[in-house]
């Protein structure tokens, strides 16, 4: 199992969310692999002298780029599903058996990882 962190994930990391804190810090006890989108990372680290708990956060979190490959499986998962946000897409492709993941826009995330066996999470 690993925890999935889209956009809403990390700016409640940085805004130091005590659910969403307490949650990473019990995934990092237990060894629980934290991973995002390069992507989700361009949305929301702006200034990183700045965001200096999210910038710290970042260093525990494994971060898959959105290469070509992605981008080849994302455009035809938006289609089936009929959403539009590439991001959030990339976050559910990301998503494995038993994985969770931590959303803030929970109901496109469950659309576009209707029928697998991933846990949704809303921030």
């Amino acid at each position: 199992m690993r925890f999935v962190l889209d956009a809403g994930a990390l700016i409640a990391m940085e805004r130091i969310d005590r659910a969403v804190a307490r949650r990473l810090v019990v995934a990092q006890a237990d060894n629980v692999p934290l991973i995002t989108s390069s992507a989700v990372v361009a949305q929301v680290l702006r200034d990183p002298a700045r965001q200096v708990a999210l910038t710290r956060a970042l260093r525990a979190v494994t971060e898959a780029p959105l290469d070509g490959e992605a981008a080849r499986a994302i455009g035809p998962l938006l289609a089936r599903t009929g959403t539009v946000d590439v991001v959030d897409a990339h976050i559910a492709l990301l998503a494995g058996a038993g994985d969770e993941i931590i959303t803030s826009d929970p109901a496109d995330v469950a659309r576009l990882t209707a029928g697998r066996p991933v846990r949704i999470r809303p921030v």
